[in-house]
C-alpha cells in the first residue's frame, strides 16, 4: 500500500511542477505582450516601481537596520536601472549600463543573502524582500526588451537606409 501512494505522490508532484511552469510561462508571455503594446505606460510603471523600491530601501535602512553596504548596493542597482530606463524602449542588452545592472543585481543578491543569513525572519518576509527589492526592477527591464522590437528606425539611430 505504501508503494502505490508513493508513486501517486511523485507522479502528482511532477504534474504540478509541469502545470506551474506552464502557468508562469503563460503569465510572462502575457506580460511581455502588454509591455510591447503599451510601451509608454510601461515606462511609467517601471519608473514608479523604481521609486517605490528606492523608498523601501531607505525605510529598510532606517527602521530594520539593513546596513549601509546593503543600502548603497541597492541604491546603486536602482541608479543603474534608471540609466537603463532612459534607453527604453530600445534597450541594448550589451550596453555597459545593462551589463552593470545585471552584475549589480547579483552583488545585491549576495549582500541580501548574507543579511538574511544572520537574522531569523519568516520565509514570506525573505521572499517578499527578494521579489520586490531585488528581482522586480531587473525583471521588468528584461521583460521590457521586447518593447524595442516594434520601434521604427529613426534618423537619430545612426544607421542609414539605402533605397
Amino acid at each position: 500500500m505504501g508503494f502505490v501512494f508513493a508513486v501517486l505522490h511523485w507522479s502528482a508532484f511532477l504534474v504540478q511542477i509541469i502545470f506551474a511552469t506552464v502557468c508562469v510561462a503563460s503569465g510572462l508571455f502575457y506580460i511581455t505582450e502588454v509591455i510591447e503594446e503599451y510601451a509608454s505606460i510601461s515606462k511609467q510603471v517601471f519608473k514608479w516601481s523604481q521609486v517605490a523600491v528606492v523608498i523601501s530601501y531607505v525605510f529598510l535602512f532606517l527602521f530594520e537596520g539593513t546596513g549601509v553596504i546593503h543600502l548603497l548596493c541597492g541604491l546603486a542597482m536602482m541608479a543603474l536601472a534608471y540609466l537603463v530606463l532612459q534607453q527604453y524602449p530600445c534597450i541594448d542588452m550589451f550596453s555597459i549600463q545593462f551589463v552593470s545592472l545585471i552584475v549589480t543585481m547579483v552583488i545585491n543578491h549576495i549582500t541580501a543573502y548574507y543579511f538574511f543569513r544572520d537574522r531569523f525572519l519568516s520565509f514570506s518576509e525573505i521572499i517578499g524582500y527578494f521579489t520586490l527589492c531585488v528581482w522586480l526592477v531587473p525583471l521588468q527591464l528584461i521583460l521590457g526588451l521586447v518593447a524595442g522590437e516594434n520601434v521604427l528606425p529613426t534618423t537619430a539611430s545612426g544607421s542609414r537606409m539605402n533605397y
